[in-house]
């Protein structure tokens, strides 16, 4: 055969060939430049005359000619005599089977009437016109070679058939892909054993769920599989296999929601296997809430439910409108979202769950609670009732008394309080009694005397007392016996979840199971792994019992609160003495980094670290006889000098007591009356004090962060001024919620004093910018310092 090449003025790029095609510049792959190289060199006149041999008439035309046809224009002569010698374009057949847990392929090569088996060019390439013949077209042959291979890469030779060798990871590729693929190359024909091994794209699994005798009762089934295959493959899923191997050979795809959520449901509610098998799934009814919100996320599964399920799921979902009413007298007081809930209380009760009210500071968690028990105890309907018990701070006892004879007068209310044998008669006579209200102090020496007593409600306020559950006032507060359990805290998390778990177990032992298990399935995967799947599964089950509302979303009507930052230079001597402390805490780090016992010297270097928080404040916390300036102070100083002068009514916050001795000093120099509150403060007078601040007297109150943080109601200040940053920026919100809260009826203005290049700029970029663990759980605020690393450290340092 002749023919005659017309080529292209061709150029050649770094990565491509190119050449111009009318007003166009085009493209050439690499690989195709190649082969036209040879032709560019033969080339005559634009053009390149060939003689084609008839062994290789068949190859050119069916592998060489489809790869230049874009590019080139081929002139053919003695088209008469060469559709003699050319074979027919091939066709390709595969043959599939299964046999004794391997899959099996046969891939032949059809040239009209003639058949190949593909196994048989594995090694020729398409220069090659071999033993068998010029007519085969090699070069696709082996394309599909190459194709089966992939997933069968195994060649039993004797019988010309493609396999794995049984390798399970290859069979389910070769399944669920190479089908598909080879499909696109050729005609498939499957035996009936083939045929048999399918790959279930769903599990078909149904739950129906139902409430009998104050347990959750649990049915899960599928109609292809049986419970005991159904756990094995739940534990092929556990080990993130993509693929289970069922009994009958056939395969099952795990990336399906249904085993998901199986998965999750059996961990979360603790089924063991056994109960699973037997079909005897029973579960506390506080698990309703967290079922219902995990299978309808999934609603194919999810199949029966009974009416006693939905009502008690219908009655979470709509409390607003629940039939639930605030006392007459109370109802004309409280905003809508406090009557919410009351109603979420209320609901609490009716189905005997316990819960957090953790709503932010100021909105009035304890009217909510105080209308709820209000009603209970004014409801002529029912007939002898039992006391309830509110535990609070030593520096709240008073507060609470004072809050139930303002609110709810009619009640019988007494606090727990003087000496051992005035308390012993008072909850000897419990019964006689509304509410009784005592602290975690008293609670601890008086746990015995409350072994006998029966309770309605027992109301735990500020919940984050009981966080360590190891503590004498969290285990006092666990043995009372009460019908129903409410814990009130802005903060259900400060450092860590462990503290969560605390109060859960207060209000429902074992809905967060035993603390061990706890750790090992939250607390440790969600703090040091980051575990997403963990924190979810967390927040469904806590959910439906936490109740918050944060501030800028419920009160409108509340005035502002400006935050400034105020930023000030130290001089000379105070910066002098600032750097040397930071250069011992440096080779103190760096000492233990070497030594590798940083977490055993964590806190002596945190020791260390506030004594140059001390210097920032005032060097003469940390160094007697100090006569050089302090820069923080005198600010202070001028400032509140400023605000008074302008009819502003402070409160000045400090995690050193000693500061606040200072700052007294400067007050009264000149000449600025004030009051003051720290740990030291006895809990009757608190009361006294902040009432007579917010009654008008007084122009500053100087307050203990730890003190002042919880349960003071101070909104006759309109200025809050944080002289030094701590890093829990939890507790300084809650302090300036003692002012920005119900009641308030001007802008507050909140200042914080920082000292300029100081570790306190570090602390406050640190707040901002550290992942919050309260927040992924309940959008709380928590403390920094557990996480905290070396580098970290150094941070702070500069």
């Amino acid at each position: 055969m002749k023919a005659e090449i017309i080529l292209p003025q061709l150029f050649h790029g770094e990565a491509y060939g190119y050449y111009i095609d009318g007003d166009n510049l085009c493209r050439i792959p690499q690989d195709v430049y190649k082969k036209m190289i040879p032709l560019i060199e033969d080339r005559y006149m634009g053009s390149v005359h060939m003689d084609i041999g008839r062994n290789y008439l068949s190859d050119f035309y069916h592998s060489i000619l489809p790869e230049l046809a874009d590019f080139v224009t081929v002139k053919e002569t003695d088209k008469e005599v060469i559709s003699k010698y050319l074979s027919s374009d091939v066709e390709f057949c595969f043959y599939l089977d299964a046999e004794n847990g391997n899959v099996t392929c046969k891939a032949i090569a059809e040239y009209g009437d003639n058949e190949y088996n593909v196994i048989d060019c594995k090694g020729l390439n398409t220069n090659t016109s071999g033993i068998l013949g010029q007519e085969r077209i090699f070069s696709k042959e082996n394309e599909v070679l190459g194709s089966v291979m992939q997933f069968l890469p195994e060649i039993d030779t004797d019988r010309g058939m493609f396999h794995c060798d049984r390798d399970e990871d290859r069979i389910y590729d070769f399944v669920t892909l190479g089908v598909e693929e080879l499909a696109k190359l050729g005609e498939i024909k499957v035996t009936d054993s083939f045929q048999h091994v399918n790959v279930f794209k769903k599990a078909n699994l149904s739950v129906g769920v139902s409430l009998s005798k104050g347990m959750l009762d649990l049915e899960v089934s599928s109609d292809e599989i049986s419970k005991d295959e159904l756990l094995e493959i739940l534990a092929s899923y556990r080990a993130k296999k993509k693929y289970h191997r069922l009994r009958d050979n056939s395969y099952i795809n795990l990336n399906d929601e249904a085993l998901a959520t199986l998965d999750d449901m059996l961990k979360t509610l603790q089924i063991s296997e056994k109960d699973f098998l037997k079909g005897n799934m029973h579960v506390p009814v506080y698990r309703t809430l967290y079922l219902d919100k995990l299978l309808e996320e999934n609603e194919e599964i999810y199949e029966d439910r009974d009416s006693r399920f939905k009502n008690l799921v219908k009655g979470f979902k709509t409390i607003k409108d629940a039939d639930f009413k605030a006392p007459k007298n109370l109802s004309k007081i409280m905003r809508n979202y406090q009557k919410t809930g009351f109603k979420w209380i209320s609901t609490l009760e009716k189905y005997g769950f316990g819960g957090i009210l953790c709503d932010d500071m100021g909105l009035g968690k304890t009217l909510q609670t105080i209308s709820f028990l209000y009603k209970h105890y004014t409801d002529k309907s029912i007939g002898e009732k039992l006391p309830s018990l509110v535990v609070c701070p030593a520096s709240l006892v008073y507060n609470w008394a004072d809050e139930f004879a303002k609110f709810a007068p009619d009640m019988n209310v007494v606090t727990v309080a003087g000496g051992a044998a005035e308390r012993t008669r008072t909850i000897s006579d419990a019964d006689k009694y509304d509410v009784l209200i005592t602290s975690y102090d008293l609670m601890k020496r008086d746990v015995a005397q409350y072994e006998e007593k029966e309770f309605y409600y027992e109301v735990i306020d500020e919940a984050q007392y009981i966080k360590n559950h190891t503590t004498a006032a969290a285990k006092a507060v666990k043995v009372i016996n009460s019908k129903r359990r409410l814990a009130l805290t802005g903060t259900p998390i400060e450092n860590r979840l462990s503290e969560l778990w605390s109060i859960f177990d207060f209000l429902m032992p074992g809905f967060l199971y035993k603390y061990e298990q706890f750790k090992r399935q939250f607390e440790t995967p969600i703090v040091k792994y980051e575990d997403k799947d963990a924190s979810d599964r967390l927040k469904k089950m806590v959910a439906p019992f936490l109740l918050r509302r944060l501030k800028e979303n419920v009160l409108k009507e509340l005035p502002d609160k400006l935050e400034k930052q105020q930023t000030v230079v130290m001089e000379s001597a105070q910066q002098t003495l600032y750097n040397a402390q930071v250069q011992h805490l440096k080779t103190m780090i760096e000492s233990a980094k070497r030594d590798k016992s940083f977490n055993e010297a964590k806190m002596k270097i945190l020791a260390e670290m506030t004594r140059l928080r001390q210097i920032c404040c005032d060097p003469s916390l940390y160094v007697e006889n100090y006569e050089g300036e302090s820069a923080k102070r005198q600010a202070c100083l001028e400032l509140v000098e400023r605000a008074i002068e302008a009819g502003h009514r402070i409160l000045i916050f400090s995690q050193f007591t000693t500061m606040l001795d200072l700052l007294k000093k400067d007050l009264g120099k000149a000449g600025i009356n004030y009051f003051e509150i720290t740990g030291a403060t006895k809990k009757e007078d608190r009361i006294e004090l902040v009432n007579r601040f917010n009654d008008g007297e007084n122009s500053a109150f100087l307050i203990s962060l730890k003190a002042g943080g919880t349960g003071l109601n101070l909104v006759g200040a309109d200025m809050v001024i944080h002289y030094d940053p701590w890093w829990n920026l939890a507790a300084q919100n809650q302090a300036t919620d003692r002012a920005h809260r119900i009641g308030q009826k001007k802008t507050v203005t909140v200042y914080k004093l920082i000292a300029k290049g100081t570790i306190e700029e570090k602390i406050v970029e640190l707040q901002n910018s550290k992942s919050d663990l309260a927040e992924e759980i309940l959008s709380g605020e928590t403390n920094i310092i557990s996480k905290m690393t070396e580098s970290d450290f150094m941070e702070l340092l500069g």
